[in-house]
Protein backbone atom coordinates (compact mmCIF):
# COMPACT_ATOMS: atom_id res chain seq x y z
CA UNK A 1 0.00 0.00 0.00
CA UNK A 2 2.30 2.04 0.88
CA UNK A 3 4.65 1.66 -2.56
CA UNK A 4 1.22 2.08 -3.85
CA UNK A 5 1.10 5.94 -2.49
CA UNK A 6 4.85 6.56 -3.60
CA UNK A 7 4.29 5.43 -7.22
CA UNK A 8 0.87 7.52 -7.24
CA UNK A 9 2.69 10.67 -5.88
CA UNK A 10 5.15 10.36 -7.95
CA UNK A 11 2.73 9.95 -11.30
CA UNK A 12 0.78 12.87 -9.37
CA UNK A 13 4.03 15.44 -9.50
CA UNK A 14 5.26 14.16 -12.75
CA UNK A 15 1.76 14.88 -14.50
CA UNK A 16 1.89 18.43 -12.78
CA UNK A 17 4.96 19.29 -13.94
CA UNK A 18 4.37 18.38 -17.53
CA UNK A 19 1.11 20.40 -17.24
CA UNK A 20 3.22 23.44 -16.02
CA UNK A 21 6.17 23.09 -18.03
CA UNK A 22 3.22 22.80 -21.47
CA UNK A 23 0.97 25.39 -20.24
CA UNK A 24 3.46 27.75 -19.46
CA UNK A 25 6.47 26.96 -22.35
CA UNK A 26 6.76 29.63 -24.70
CA UNK A 27 6.05 28.87 -28.55
CA UNK A 28 5.80 30.85 -31.36
CA UNK A 29 4.35 31.10 -34.68
CA UNK A 30 6.54 33.01 -37.20
CA UNK A 31 4.27 34.51 -40.20
CA UNK A 32 5.97 35.04 -43.60
CA UNK A 33 4.35 36.41 -46.46
CA UNK A 34 5.99 35.79 -49.81
CA UNK A 35 5.38 37.17 -52.83
CA UNK A 36 8.80 36.77 -55.56
CA UNK A 37 10.84 36.84 -53.69
CA UNK A 38 13.60 34.63 -54.83
CA UNK A 39 16.64 37.46 -54.30
CA UNK A 40 15.90 37.37 -50.44
CA UNK A 41 13.80 34.26 -48.88
CA UNK A 42 16.55 32.19 -48.48
CA UNK A 43 18.43 35.36 -46.19
CA UNK A 44 15.01 35.43 -44.33
CA UNK A 45 14.50 31.96 -43.52
CA UNK A 46 17.94 30.53 -42.31
CA UNK A 47 18.12 33.59 -40.00
CA UNK A 48 14.62 32.51 -38.35
CA UNK A 49 15.64 28.28 -38.87
CA UNK A 50 18.77 29.18 -36.72
CA UNK A 51 17.05 30.67 -33.83
CA UNK A 52 16.45 28.57 -30.81
CA UNK A 53 13.37 27.28 -28.70
CA UNK A 54 9.78 26.47 -29.99
CA UNK A 55 8.45 27.63 -32.85
CA UNK A 56 6.83 27.24 -36.43
CA UNK A 57 7.04 28.53 -39.46
CA UNK A 58 3.74 29.60 -41.55
CA UNK A 59 4.96 30.42 -44.64
CA UNK A 60 2.29 32.17 -47.28
CA UNK A 61 2.65 32.48 -50.92
CA UNK A 62 1.29 34.73 -52.45
CA UNK A 63 0.95 33.77 -56.10
CA UNK A 64 4.55 34.24 -56.55
CA UNK A 65 5.20 33.86 -60.05
CA UNK A 66 9.38 33.50 -60.16
CA UNK A 67 11.39 30.58 -58.72
CA UNK A 68 9.76 31.12 -55.29
CA UNK A 69 7.62 28.27 -55.24
CA UNK A 70 10.34 25.91 -55.73
CA UNK A 71 12.64 27.08 -53.24
CA UNK A 72 10.03 27.17 -50.71
CA UNK A 73 9.16 23.92 -51.05
CA UNK A 74 12.99 22.79 -50.78
CA UNK A 75 12.83 23.92 -47.64
CA UNK A 76 9.54 22.63 -46.18
CA UNK A 77 11.10 19.30 -47.42
CA UNK A 78 14.05 19.86 -45.06
CA UNK A 79 12.66 20.94 -41.88
CA UNK A 80 9.72 19.64 -40.54
CA UNK A 81 8.32 23.05 -38.21
CA UNK A 82 7.57 24.44 -41.96
CA UNK A 83 4.22 24.83 -42.71
CA UNK A 84 3.73 25.92 -46.30
CA UNK A 85 0.25 27.58 -47.29
CA UNK A 86 -0.36 28.79 -51.12
CA UNK A 87 -2.70 31.35 -52.80
CA UNK A 88 -3.50 33.29 -55.71
CA UNK A 89 -2.53 36.50 -55.52
CA UNK A 90 -4.43 38.97 -53.23
CA UNK A 91 -1.95 40.77 -50.87
CA UNK A 92 0.27 40.94 -48.19
CA UNK A 93 -3.00 41.37 -46.08
CA UNK A 94 -4.44 38.68 -46.70
CA UNK A 95 -1.66 36.20 -46.60
CA UNK A 96 -1.11 37.55 -43.11
CA UNK A 97 -4.57 36.86 -42.36
CA UNK A 98 -4.14 33.32 -43.35
CA UNK A 99 -1.06 32.94 -41.27
CA UNK A 100 -2.90 33.96 -38.47
CA UNK A 101 -5.46 31.49 -38.94
CA UNK A 102 -2.76 28.45 -39.15
CA UNK A 103 -0.87 29.42 -36.42
CA UNK A 104 -0.84 27.60 -33.23
CA UNK A 105 1.23 29.12 -31.01
CA UNK A 106 1.25 31.14 -27.78
CA UNK A 107 3.11 34.01 -29.45
CA UNK A 108 3.46 35.55 -33.15
CA UNK A 109 5.84 37.45 -34.86
CA UNK A 110 5.66 38.45 -38.60
CA UNK A 111 9.10 38.55 -40.68
CA UNK A 112 8.96 39.93 -44.15
CA UNK A 113 10.58 38.41 -46.51
CA UNK A 114 13.42 40.27 -47.80
CA UNK A 115 13.73 40.94 -44.01
CA UNK A 116 16.14 38.70 -41.81
CA UNK A 117 16.34 38.15 -37.87
CA UNK A 118 19.48 39.06 -35.10
CA UNK A 119 21.04 35.34 -34.49
CA UNK A 120 19.37 35.27 -30.88
CA UNK A 121 16.03 36.85 -31.54
CA UNK A 122 14.04 34.78 -30.23
CA UNK A 123 16.19 33.47 -27.22
CA UNK A 124 16.22 37.13 -25.91
CA UNK A 125 12.77 38.00 -26.42
CA UNK A 126 11.68 34.71 -24.68
CA UNK A 127 12.91 35.88 -21.51
CA UNK A 128 11.31 38.76 -21.49
CA UNK A 129 7.86 37.35 -22.19
CA UNK A 130 8.58 35.20 -19.35
CA UNK A 131 9.13 37.71 -17.06
CA UNK A 132 6.55 39.76 -17.85
CA UNK A 133 3.99 37.63 -19.98
CA UNK A 134 3.04 40.70 -22.34
CA UNK A 135 0.44 41.19 -24.62
CA UNK A 136 2.77 42.49 -26.55
CA UNK A 137 6.47 42.36 -26.80
CA UNK A 138 8.53 45.46 -28.68
CA UNK A 139 11.68 45.39 -29.94
CA UNK A 140 14.36 46.84 -31.25
CA UNK A 141 15.92 46.81 -35.02
CA UNK A 142 18.24 47.64 -37.02
CA UNK A 143 17.42 49.69 -40.62
CA UNK A 144 19.70 48.40 -43.47
CA UNK A 145 19.74 50.58 -46.52
CA UNK A 146 19.94 49.37 -50.31
CA UNK A 147 23.53 51.22 -51.03
CA UNK A 148 25.22 52.29 -48.11
CA UNK A 149 24.51 48.93 -46.37
CA UNK A 150 24.56 50.69 -42.88
CA UNK A 151 22.88 49.22 -40.02
CA UNK A 152 21.12 51.88 -37.93
CA UNK A 153 19.40 51.39 -34.39
CA UNK A 154 16.71 53.22 -33.63
CA UNK A 155 16.37 54.51 -29.65
CA UNK A 156 18.99 52.76 -28.40
CA UNK A 157 21.50 55.12 -26.99
CA UNK A 158 18.53 57.27 -25.81
CA UNK A 159 16.94 53.50 -24.21
CA UNK A 160 19.91 53.86 -21.86
CA UNK A 161 18.41 56.78 -19.45
CA UNK A 162 15.10 55.38 -19.69
CA UNK A 163 13.15 54.73 -16.70
CA UNK A 164 11.88 51.13 -16.03
CA UNK A 165 8.80 52.27 -16.08
CA UNK A 166 9.28 53.42 -19.73
CA UNK A 167 10.77 50.56 -20.82
CA UNK A 168 8.01 48.10 -19.35
CA UNK A 169 5.01 50.11 -19.27
CA UNK A 170 1.46 49.04 -17.90
CA UNK A 171 -1.80 49.72 -19.20
CA UNK A 172 -2.12 53.08 -17.90
CA UNK A 173 0.36 54.67 -20.04
CA UNK A 174 -0.73 56.89 -22.58
CA UNK A 175 0.66 54.28 -25.59
CA UNK A 176 -0.44 56.22 -28.72
CA UNK A 177 2.00 58.94 -27.54
CA UNK A 178 4.80 56.85 -26.53
CA UNK A 179 5.22 54.61 -28.72
CA UNK A 180 4.16 56.74 -32.02
CA UNK A 181 7.30 57.87 -33.04
CA UNK A 182 5.74 61.18 -34.55
CA UNK A 183 3.77 61.65 -31.34
CA UNK A 184 5.34 61.28 -28.50
CA UNK A 185 6.97 65.03 -27.18
CA UNK A 186 9.24 64.08 -24.26
CA UNK A 187 12.89 63.20 -24.21
CA UNK A 188 11.73 59.35 -25.69
CA UNK A 189 10.10 60.76 -28.42
CA UNK A 190 11.91 58.27 -30.80
CA UNK A 191 12.92 55.67 -28.46
CA UNK A 192 10.26 52.97 -29.64
CA UNK A 193 10.40 54.31 -33.21
CA UNK A 194 8.94 50.84 -34.72
CA UNK A 195 5.65 51.05 -32.31
CA UNK A 196 3.54 51.85 -35.66
CA UNK A 197 4.40 48.85 -37.54
CA UNK A 198 4.47 45.10 -36.71
CA UNK A 199 8.14 44.65 -37.62
CA UNK A 200 9.89 43.13 -34.09
CA UNK A 201 6.79 42.71 -32.41
CA UNK A 202 5.50 39.42 -30.43
CA UNK A 203 1.28 39.33 -30.03
CA UNK A 204 -0.11 36.84 -27.66
CA UNK A 205 -2.48 35.09 -29.75
CA UNK A 206 -4.99 34.91 -27.39
CA UNK A 207 -5.30 38.50 -26.93
CA UNK A 208 -5.61 38.52 -31.10
CA UNK A 209 -8.19 36.18 -31.30
CA UNK A 210 -9.78 37.60 -27.96
CA UNK A 211 -10.05 41.24 -30.23
CA UNK A 212 -10.48 39.85 -33.60
CA UNK A 213 -7.57 41.67 -34.87
CA UNK A 214 -6.46 40.83 -38.52
CA UNK A 215 -5.23 42.47 -41.30
CA UNK A 216 -7.24 45.01 -43.70
CA UNK A 217 -7.77 43.77 -46.93
CA UNK A 218 -7.87 45.67 -50.26
CA UNK A 219 -4.99 48.17 -49.36
CA UNK A 220 -1.15 48.42 -50.07
CA UNK A 221 0.53 50.58 -47.85
CA UNK A 222 0.36 50.89 -43.87
CA UNK A 223 -1.99 47.94 -43.25
CA UNK A 224 0.04 47.02 -40.25
CA UNK A 225 0.07 50.01 -38.97
CA UNK A 226 -3.72 49.88 -38.61
CA UNK A 227 -3.65 46.77 -37.17
CA UNK A 228 -0.87 48.06 -34.34
CA UNK A 229 -3.10 50.86 -33.41
CA UNK A 230 -6.51 48.52 -32.93
CA UNK A 231 -4.21 46.14 -30.60
CA UNK A 232 -3.16 49.20 -28.76
CA UNK A 233 -6.66 50.37 -28.56
CA UNK A 234 -7.40 47.25 -27.20
CA UNK A 235 -5.39 47.85 -23.90
CA UNK A 236 -2.84 45.73 -24.17
CA UNK A 237 -0.08 44.48 -21.27
CA UNK A 238 3.04 46.28 -23.30
CA UNK A 239 6.38 44.75 -22.60
CA UNK A 240 9.23 46.75 -24.25
CA UNK A 241 13.36 45.80 -24.83
CA UNK A 242 15.35 48.42 -27.46
CA UNK A 243 17.71 45.31 -27.92
CA UNK A 244 17.42 45.26 -31.94
CA UNK A 245 16.32 41.61 -33.04
CA UNK A 246 15.45 42.72 -36.80
CA UNK A 247 16.92 43.67 -39.81
CA UNK A 248 14.43 45.95 -42.13
CA UNK A 249 16.00 46.37 -45.84
CA UNK A 250 14.92 49.33 -46.98
CA UNK A 251 14.72 48.66 -50.54
CA UNK A 252 14.88 51.16 -53.00
CA UNK A 253 11.91 49.43 -54.96
CA UNK A 254 9.50 49.14 -51.90
CA UNK A 255 5.90 50.58 -51.56
CA UNK A 256 6.56 53.09 -49.38
CA UNK A 257 9.10 54.76 -51.89
CA UNK A 258 6.71 54.88 -54.33
CA UNK A 259 4.90 58.17 -55.57
CA UNK A 260 2.02 56.09 -54.95
CA UNK A 261 1.90 56.44 -51.71
CA UNK A 262 -0.05 59.65 -51.71
CA UNK A 263 -3.20 57.76 -52.78
CA UNK A 264 -2.22 54.83 -50.65
CA UNK A 265 -2.19 56.83 -47.80
CA UNK A 266 -5.35 59.04 -48.17
CA UNK A 267 -6.97 55.24 -48.33
CA UNK A 268 -5.44 53.59 -45.50
CA UNK A 269 -6.19 57.18 -42.96
CA UNK A 270 -10.33 56.74 -44.03
CA UNK A 271 -9.82 52.39 -43.33
CA UNK A 272 -8.30 53.42 -39.90
CA UNK A 273 -10.92 55.92 -39.17
CA UNK A 274 -14.06 53.22 -40.46
CA UNK A 275 -12.98 50.98 -37.21
CA UNK A 276 -14.68 50.61 -34.29
CA UNK A 277 -11.50 50.84 -32.07
CA UNK A 278 -10.91 54.68 -33.61
CA UNK A 279 -14.75 55.55 -33.65
CA UNK A 280 -14.78 54.47 -29.88
CA UNK A 281 -11.58 56.55 -29.25
CA UNK A 282 -11.03 59.98 -27.76
CA UNK A 283 -10.01 63.10 -29.52
CA UNK A 284 -7.13 63.15 -27.97
CA UNK A 285 -5.97 59.60 -29.16
CA UNK A 286 -7.85 60.26 -32.96
CA UNK A 287 -5.94 63.19 -33.16
CA UNK A 288 -2.49 61.67 -32.28
CA UNK A 289 -3.75 58.66 -35.53
CA UNK A 290 -4.59 61.28 -37.72
CA UNK A 291 -1.08 62.83 -37.47
CA UNK A 292 0.16 59.79 -37.58
CA UNK A 293 -1.05 58.72 -40.75
CA UNK A 294 -0.33 61.82 -42.50
CA UNK A 295 3.51 60.68 -42.37
CA UNK A 296 2.39 58.61 -45.34
CA UNK A 297 1.76 62.11 -47.00
CA UNK A 298 4.93 63.76 -45.80
CA UNK A 299 7.08 60.70 -47.24
CA UNK A 300 5.03 60.48 -50.29
CA UNK A 301 5.66 64.66 -51.04
CA UNK A 302 10.23 63.84 -50.36
CA UNK A 303 9.80 61.14 -52.84
CA UNK A 304 7.99 63.15 -55.59
CA UNK A 305 9.95 66.23 -54.52
CA UNK A 306 12.79 64.23 -55.23
CA UNK A 307 12.46 63.57 -59.02
CA UNK A 308 9.99 66.47 -59.75
CA UNK A 309 10.01 70.30 -59.47
CA UNK A 310 6.17 70.13 -57.98
CA UNK A 311 3.38 68.10 -56.50
CA UNK A 312 1.43 68.07 -59.82
CA UNK A 313 -1.89 65.97 -59.75
CA UNK A 314 -1.45 64.79 -56.11
CA UNK A 315 -1.43 68.52 -54.71
CA UNK A 316 -5.30 68.16 -54.31
CA UNK A 317 -5.33 65.01 -51.81
CA UNK A 318 -2.37 66.58 -50.15
CA UNK A 319 -4.53 69.68 -49.31
CA UNK A 320 -7.43 67.68 -48.44
CA UNK A 321 -5.17 65.94 -45.94
CA UNK A 322 -3.98 68.93 -44.59
CA UNK A 323 -7.41 70.62 -44.49
CA UNK A 324 -8.68 67.57 -42.56
CA UNK A 325 -6.75 68.78 -39.35
CA UNK A 326 -9.07 72.05 -39.61
CA UNK A 327 -11.28 70.52 -36.40
CA UNK A 328 -8.67 70.96 -34.08
CA UNK A 329 -7.89 73.71 -32.64
CA UNK A 330 -4.49 75.92 -32.62
CA UNK A 331 -3.13 74.70 -29.26
CA UNK A 332 -3.85 70.75 -30.37
CA UNK A 333 -2.36 71.30 -33.71
CA UNK A 334 0.59 72.56 -32.74
CA UNK A 335 1.34 69.17 -30.27
CA UNK A 336 1.26 67.36 -33.92
CA UNK A 337 4.54 66.43 -35.44
CA UNK A 338 3.82 65.22 -39.49
CA UNK A 339 0.79 68.13 -39.74
CA UNK A 340 3.32 70.44 -38.55
CA UNK A 341 5.90 68.75 -41.27
CA UNK A 342 3.41 68.91 -43.67
CA UNK A 343 2.93 72.74 -43.06
CA UNK A 344 6.21 73.39 -43.92
CA UNK A 345 5.79 70.93 -47.07
CA UNK A 346 3.63 73.09 -48.81
CA UNK A 347 4.20 76.79 -47.23
CA UNK A 348 7.63 76.86 -46.08
CA UNK A 349 7.64 79.65 -43.55
CA UNK A 350 4.88 81.55 -44.96
CA UNK A 351 3.80 83.64 -42.10
CA UNK A 352 0.42 84.28 -44.10
CA UNK A 353 -0.43 80.43 -44.08
CA UNK A 354 -0.92 80.07 -39.68
CA UNK A 355 -0.91 76.46 -39.03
Amino acid sequence: MKKLSIILSIAIILFLSIWYYQTNKITISVIVPVYNSEKYINRCLDSILKQKGNFEIVIVDDGSTDSTPQILKEYQKNNSNIKLITQKNEGVSSARNKGLKASTSKYITFVDSDDWLEPNAFKDSIKLIKKDSPDILLTGFYDVYDKEWVKNVRGEEDAKFAPDIKKYPTRSLDKLQMFSPFNAKDTYSDLYYSGTDIRGKFFLKSFIDKHNLSFTEGINCAEDIIFIFQAFLNNPLISVTTSPIYNYYNRIDSVSKSENIINWAQKSTQKMKEKQEYKSANRKTQMLIDDSFLFLTTLGITNILRHKPNLGEVKAPIMEAYNSFSKYNSTEKKSLRNLKKLHYLLFGNNANQPL
